[in-house]
């Protein structure tokens, strides 16, 4: 290793905060290319997620700057980009940050919030055991840019955070990677290497997809020209993405309209588009 995390200044972090299903893996690919950007060997640690750090031990991470392979001499930032640290189920987290020692840089991303809901639950369904329903307060109020704004803005200040739109960086990335880059007084990138999607929410598998899937020894003594056909079969059997039915998104617009206002008020987001 080039640098150990011990030399990560208090202020040389930046927390690509979330929302969950705005890109933000995208984000984080396009702007680990920047030679002064340190990215995570994880992208989303969740370090400062109460739920994930107990529940997943992959995230057991004894000194959060062991994260980075940090070279002071080249690097100015070293990036994360955990998405919990914006869900509603998870409070604490600016708190936690705070208490850390942290003084970070802050980038939010956000979205049509009916689409971030919706794309949000079509990428849970994956897990067989997950059962809450499209309109659940940890899918709706996760689409509350406004009060999570707020959270980490009332500890860290309102220059400390940066709002992106993920329709801006879903159609130039360029524009979007360098207005980070300013807002980290950091040289601009004049090119991206890779600018597909990443982490696309994909149908998830169905019920005799999973079963079959689990018959591993059957599926691998298929011959070679069998395999994709039959894999072909198993994704035709998935189900439709979800959409959110119009009693559902009316009751998702009537819950959202004041941090939908709010955000417009506090910080020039163009809600209208969004239908608020």
């Amino acid at each position: 290793m080039s640098g150990t995390g011990s030399e990560i200044g208090n202020d040389q972090y930046l927390l690509i905060i979330g929302a969950m299903k705005c890109a933000t893996t995208s984000l984080f690919s396009y702007l680990a290319e920047h030679p002064a950007i340190c990215p995570a060997a994880v992208k989303e640690p969740e370090y400062f997620s109460n739920q994930v750090r107990v529940h997943d031990t992959r995230n057991r991470i004894a000194a959060y700057a062991e994260l980075w392979d940090f070279d002071p001499d080249r690097h100015a930032w070293a990036m994360e980009a955990s998405t919990g640290y914006t869900k509603h189920e998870e409070p604490e987290a600016p708190g936690r940050v705070a208490a850390h020692g942290l003084r970070p840089r802050l980038v939010y991303a956000v979205r049509d919030p009916f689409a971030r809901i919706e794309s949000h639950y079509n990428f849970m369904r994956r897990h067989p055991d997950w059962r809450l329903p499209i309109t659940h307060p940890d899918l709706v109020q996760t689409s509350n840019y406004f009060a999570h704004a707020r959270a980490w803005t009332g500890l860290f200040g309102r220059d400390a955070l940066l709002i992106v739109d993920y329709d801006e960086l879903i159609r130039t990335p360029l524009v979007t990677v360098n207005r980070v880059c300013a807002f980290l007084d950091i040289a601009p990138m004049h090119t991206i290497a890779d600018s597909s999607a990443r982490n696309v929410t994909r149908r998830p598998k169905s019920a005799p997809e999973r079963a079959l899937r689990r018959a591993a020894p059957f599926l691998s003594r298929l011959p070679a020209g069998m395999k994709a056909p039959v894999r072909r079969v198993l994704e035709a059997t998935r189900p439709q993405p979800a959409r959110l039915t119009p009693a559902e998104r009316a009751a998702v617009a009537e819950t959202l309209a004041p941090d939908m206002a709010r955000l417009h008020d506090g910080w020039g987001v163009d809600v209208a588009r969004w239908g608020f």
